[in-house]
């Protein structure tokens, strides 16, 4: 089974990959799709949805995540975890949880920057945003 830390080195192969809305392949992904090609590359799910808006549209959005995956405390969060982050009430964001030099960073498509970046997770608001976590099921 895979690891914590094979999960952020498939994530860190997708970095400046441009944002597509629901892409899936190299020539454009978004954050939702990060989240399921790094879990379908590592054998931890199979599972994709489509069914989002671009914009927060009630709780629709965290539904696949709590059915496919193992919510968790926030405050439990760890490497390789997945967080969702909310615009205004509402989930919209999804970014994969690494660690880059002692350094807590995400790994997200990023709609504006129009690309997967990986960043520091204490940079803007991305920890105020925090609405859920999840990890993958069947990681070691």
């Amino acid at each position: 089974m895979p690891n914590r830390e094979d999960v952020i080195a498939e994530a860190r192969t997708w970095l400046g990959v441009p944002w597509v809305h629901q892409g899936r392949t190299r020539l454009g992904i978004d954050c939702a799709g990060v989240v399921a090609m790094v879990g379908r590359a590592k054998g931890l799910s199979d599972h994709d949805e489509f069914g989002y808006q671009r914009r927060a549209q009630g709780y629709n959005f965290i539904r696949p995540f709590r059915e496919h995956m193992d919510q968790k405390p926030i405050n439990d969060m760890e490497p390789a975890d997945v967080l969702l982050m909310r615009d205004g009430a509402y989930p919209c964001h999804a970014a994969i949880l690494s660690c880059r030099n002692g350094v807590p960073t995400i790994i997200h498509a990023h709609a504006t920057r129009g690309k997967v970046l990986e960043e520091p997770i204490s940079q803007g608001d991305w920890m105020r945003m925090r609405i859920a976590c999840f990890s993958f099921r069947g990681l070691d």
